[in-house]
């Protein structure tokens, strides 16, 4: 008996991998709204949330600039 396995895709799939670095006492909530996630489920989480908010009105000028976050960084370590 032959096996079936999954129809190949009309379309590739585009794989974007992503690392989040959270900060207790900056970012309880995100930490908090993970601990709540299966591992297994946290892309869908993850995609869903940015579908549910804002994500699509926002700009990359709203972003913090490289420079920004790099300093950042450095006064978190000092």
């Amino acid at each position: 008996m032959a096996v079936a396995g999954r129809k190949p895709l009309p379309e590739p799939t585009i794989l974007v991998r992503v690392s989040l670095s959270l900060h207790r006492g900056e970012d309880d909530d995100l930490i908090k709204a993970f601990r709540t996630v299966p591992p297994r489920k946290r892309a869908a989480f993850v995609m869903a949330a940015m579908r549910s908010g804002s994500f699509q009105n926002l700009s990359y000028d709203d972003l913090p600039s490289d420079d920004e976050l790099e300093q950042s960084i450095a006064n978190f370590l000092e």
